[in-house]
């Protein structure tokens, strides 16, 4: 599990066994982009909330399939004292990817936003170039701008170092 905000992190499958791992670092609500169902539930114990929203791998994210991802991380992230982890099954391409995209669409520059996960996720592969291309970019960016900005939390953007 690699922090790259203070609000979002990044990383491999949440597995039962993971769940204190995750707990410890602070994580407070989770994102599965993974095309496997979640293992974990939301709970007292737990989280706050547990989303899914499958991606396939090694295939371009269609765009509306972007909004719908991009919604429901931008939604968990702006829960006061949220702390968002978004997973796939590796934590190397999907949900870097996603994190990637939800970076931009917050008004992060591209290359900045890469450098921050790559920084917080060294085998991550944040806009991998079989699921995100330049159209999905200017995607993210405009739509960000018309639905996500302002930013409800400052945190989003502040990267842990």
């Amino acid at each position: 599990m690699y922090r790259v905000t203070h609000a979002l992190s990044v990383g491999r499958f949440l597995t039962p066994e993971r769940v204190p791992a995750a707990r410890q670092l602070g994580v407070t609500h989770v994102l599965n982009v993974s095309d496997t169902p979640n293992l974990v539930d939301a709970g007292p114990d737990t989280f706050a909330e547990v989303a899914w929203e499958p991606l396939p791998d090694f295939c371009r994210i269609p765009e509306h399939r972007a909004a719908v991802v991009l919604h429901t991380l931008h939604r968990l992230a702006a829960q006061p004292g949220a702390h968002v982890y978004v997973h796939c099954v590796a934590g190397r391409q999907r949900s870097p990817t996603v994190l990637w995209l939800y970076l931009i669409a917050c008004g992060l520059a591209p290359d900045t936003s890469r450098d921050w996960i790559e920084v917080a996720s060294p085998d991550a592969v944040p806009g991998y170039h079989r699921l995100a291309d330049e159209d999905l970019v200017r995607f993210a960016q405009t739509h960000g701008t018309g639905w996500f900005l302002p930013l409800p939390r400052g945190e989003i953007l502040v990267p842990v170092r």
